[in-house]
């Protein structure tokens, strides 16, 4: 196997995982927006049944029951419970979508980097300037670039050595 096939077959990972972390993010956000006339509902029969002693089976039965004190209690508890919950939902989706934005970007310079390798063959200097030209810079990364100078002169002589045998 060569190192061109390897960077190309962890391109194809990267972008599986990212169309991966997408779909969930996708997926969670449909299910919150699906879910959330129900938990809102079920949390404000819970409040208002902690706030009172007796039991109630419907909305409108507890809601008739409360004083409007409680009752404006109950529902901005209620409320608040139910923003910091969507909240939640939502900072984690976000990182789902960060982390498959990352994804791409690893896709990217994989494919830039096993381009450079085909183009610039046994000539290393090529290497440098084909991977500087194909390998896109960083985005998402916190690095400003995709090596550098004492990686690329580690990853020159390894590439030499995996040459010659």
């Amino acid at each position: 196997m060569t190192i061109e096939h390897s960077l190309r077959r962890r391109a194809t990972q990267a972008r599986c995982l990212s169309i991966l972390w997408l779909s969930l993010a996708v997926a969670i956000l449909i299910g919150t927006y699906v879910s959330l006339p129900s938990v809102a509902a079920k949390t404000i029969i819970f409040v208002s049944q902690l706030k009172e002693a007796s039991p109630a089976s419907t909305v409108a039965a507890v809601v008739g029951n409360l004083e409007p004190g409680r009752l404006l209690q109950a529902n901005i508890f209620s409320l608040g419970t139910l923003l910091l919950g969507l909240s939640a939902v939502s900072f984690a989706c976000f990182l789902l979508g960060r982390s498959a934005y990352v994804e791409i970007e690893i896709a990217a310079r994989c494919i830039g980097l096993a381009d450079a390798l085909c183009i610039a063959g046994d000539d290393f200097e090529r290497l440098q300037k084909a991977a500087d030209l194909f390998v896109p810079k960083a985005k998402y990364f916190s690095t400003p670039e995709v090596f550098s100078p004492k990686d690329r002169e580690s990853f020159v002589e390894i590439l030499k050595l995996l040459r010659k045998s």
